[in-house]
């Protein structure tokens, strides 16, 4: 006969805390298909899947914002199968989750627990809530190539440390190069595994996989190019990247990040301080971690210093977390109040979780998709006529078209490659004459200079609707942003 489990206090809050971050995760895909950037995040994976350009020419194609590797949009192909926007969206977030989930659920499950110590199923567990709790809100709610590179670099550091064979390492190597097909910034994760073998495996392993890498890149880099040209890759990947304006104003950038910055540089940055000699050690199960958030914070400073960085451009924090996580809760289970400290954990992992849950604007139970049953009836009305800047998905599933994206044109002018006039005419609707913008929602001012003076203003649910008269005002080509 099997006894029953105990639930003590301490367990008593772990469940607790479970149920919190599961309630804060539902919330988050409940709230997705209401985020604009997700739409047109979601664009270039049916632009793949309908075989239209990933990547625009300069004189060329539907504009769209997508300036990142091919691979997130790839990962999120089934969205494709969906019947509605609505749907494309919700499958999107489904698996914007369960990468994120997945990854942060792979490394609390298997990574090594350090010399002479052991995690208990409970402690992994823990870890993996208190993981979710603290993780950046925006990766669970946008789609970003950050999300998909974190995700893979994770799951590749731990093939890394759990493996000793050749192929475990090709793996790990895969998977590092993966993250440089997310997002081409993404070169922490790499670096780290290279100085890693270089400290556990010698001077030998540490350019064995150098070349594996670089084989890898070379391929994935030959494989993209073939696929999309090297123009069109040239100009999306690098030219208009590295053109975009720094911000002119660091220190408010910085001031206004403050509080996540305080978590994603400070707190690592002084715990890998006052822990070194236990940290920076050949056998430490947190160096490879440690190292990651090294080498990642160059190369994702400068991303937050651009102009539209913000807090998903930091990798490295994320990268370190889970087996940052699970070291401290090894350490504490030798102490005489672990108890206490497992109680405070998952305290903590609830009130970060409850807290998050109270500054949604209302109780989510279901997801936000009412807009695009509106949007589906517009575009149903006004088909040819009516163009969505910000919901690309609308058009693709109404008019199984491709126009243009405000973002997009907006990322051309900032970089100084705003659009010809038979650029800008070829890819809007034919009859132009109804622009429909989310209420309340973005709006650089590019879409709404195609207004002519006696365009009428109106609203339709959650839309705002600019209307004309069709006529040779449709045919404008877009003006620069307002200021």
């Amino acid at each position: 006969m099997t006894l029953p489990v105990r639930l003590t206090p301490a367990r008593w809050l772990c469940l607790l805390a479970a149920l919190s971050a599961a309630a804060w995760l539902w919330a988050c895909w409940c709230l997705f298909p209401a985020k604009v950037w997700n739409d047109v995040r979601l664009a270039p994976t049916f632009a793949l899947a309908r075989g239209v350009p990933l990547y625009p020419g300069e004189t060329s194609d539907a504009v769209g914002t997508w300036i990142y590797g091919p691979l997130p949009p790839l990962l999120l192909w089934p969205a494709t199968w969906a019947s509605s926007a609505a749907q494309a969206l919700l499958t999107a977030g489904a698996l914007n989750l369960l990468l994120t989930v997945g990854a942060i659920a792979a490394v609390c499950a298997a990574w090594p627990a350090p010399a002479g110590r052991t995690l208990r199923p409970a402690d992994r567990l823990l870890a993996a809530i208190l993981a979710i709790a603290l993780w950046p809100g925006a990766t669970f709610q946008f789609l970003q190539a950050d999300n998909s590179a974190v995700a893979l670099g994770l799951v590749g550091n731990l093939l890394l440390v759990r493996s000793q064979t050749s192929a475990g390492r090709w793996g790990a190597a895969a998977l590092a190069v993966a993250g440089l097909a997310c997002k081409q910034t993404s070169l922490g994760v790499v670096a780290a595994q290279i100085v890693w073998l270089g400290v556990v495996a010698g001077r030998g392993g540490a350019l064995r996989h150098l070349g594996r890498c670089a084989i890898l890149g070379l391929a994935g880099a030959a494989a993209t190019v073939g696929a999309f040209g090297w123009d069109q890759i040239r100009l999306n990947l690098f030219v208009l990247p590295s053109a975009l304006p720094w911000t002119d104003e660091p220190v408010r950038r910085l001031l206004d990040l403050a509080p996540e910055l305080s978590i994603h540089l400070a707190a690592p940055a002084l715990i890998l301080l006052l822990c070194r000699r236990a940290v920076w050690a050949r056998e430490s199960p947190l160096l490879l971690p440690s190292l990651a958030w090294l080498f990642a914070l160059p190369p994702s400073v400068l991303s937050l210093m651009k102009i539209g960085g913000t807090i998903n451009s930091l990798q490295s924090f994320t990268l370190w977390l889970p087996a940052a996580l699970l070291v401290g809760l090894a350490a504490a289970r030798v102490t005489r109040r672990a108890s206490w400290f497992y109680a405070g954990a998952a305290m903590l992992a609830t009130l970060i979780c409850g807290a998050r849950l109270a500054r949604l604007p209302s109780p989510l139970l279901r997801p936000l998709v009412e807009h695009y049953r509106q949007a589906d009836y517009l575009a149903r009305t006004f088909r040819g006529e009516i163009w969505f800047p910000w919901n690309p998905l609308v058009t693709i599933y109404g008019e199984n078209g491709f126009y243009h994206g405000e973002d997009g044109l907006y990322v051309r002018f900032l970089a100084g490659h705003a659009l010809t006039q038979g650029h800008a005419r070829a890819n809007l609707p034919p009859h132009l004459c109804v622009i429909a913008l989310p209420r309340g929602g973005n709006d650089w001012g590019i879409a709404l200079s195609l207004r002519p003076a006696n365009a009428q203003r109106s609203d339709f649910g959650f839309w705002t609707l600019h209307s004309w008269a069709p006529g040779p005002a449709a045919a404008a080509p877009p003006a620069a942003p307002r200021d």
